[in-house]
């Protein structure tokens, strides 16, 4: 179950933090919030960007690289399937809860 929830709990608040953040940024309300959903993506893209080079240097030149990285979290694709389960939820539940309905 731990498999499930946990992945599913993380994808439900990063999907409430960023419907946030948009709405903000769309409502136009400025501020840190268009500031914020910069730097969430940003760093996301940053992040996968390390990632992606961190793999090449290992597979490619060391030795001692490609063994910290086999030690590391990879989701795989049900875990990312379960994050976006989590965010898809809490994004229908407080977009109800919030206006009455989906649309």
């Amino acid at each position: 179950m731990k498999h499930f929830s946990l992945p599913f709990m993380m994808g439900a608040a990063m999907g409430l933090m960023m419907l946030r953040m948009l709405h903000s940024a769309v409502l136009n309300e400025g501020g840190p919030a268009g500031l914020a959903l910069v730097v969430f993506i940003g760093a996301h893209v940053l992040l996968g960007l390390v990632a992606l080079a961190a793999t090449i240097f290992a597979a490619r030149i060391s030795q001692k690289a490609r063994k910290f990285l086999a030690r590391l979290h990879r989701p795989s694709a049900a875990h990312m399937a379960t994050m976006l389960a989590g965010v898809a939820t809490s994004g229908l539940v407080a977009h109800g809860f919030i206006h009455g309905g989906l649309v």
